[in-house]
């Protein structure tokens, strides 16, 4: 039997957190969740197969995150509002993949 990927979701919004989860868990993917930039760094120090990051998660320095994730060569999925353009490129330049 294969061990199943984890994903490491950073995602404030409760709703959309179980959203992702109940996703995550139909596809048999294993999911966890931080809420601290501490609780983030040791979750990827288990070498997660995805981070999703809220870019607007409160508490979370988002960009050196994904810069952290990107350096552990695990994938960043990240997602944040469309008129923060600047946010976005931020992102993009940490090493967010999507």
């Amino acid at each position: 039997m294969s061990e199943r990927t984890t994903i490491l979701a950073v995602i404030p919004d409760l709703m959309f957190q179980s959203r992702v989860r109940e996703q995550a868990q139909a596809l048999d993917f294993e999911i966890t969740t931080a809420d601290t930039m501490d609780e983030a760094i040791q979750a990827l120090e288990r070498s997660p197969g995805l981070l999703v990051l809220d870019l607007h998660a409160m508490g979370i320095d988002t960009t050196a995150l994904a810069a952290d994730a990107k350096a552990r060569a695990v994938p960043v999925l990240a997602f944040g509002r469309h008129t923060e353009t600047g946010v976005l490129r931020a992102a993009r330049e940490a090493g967010c993949d999507a």
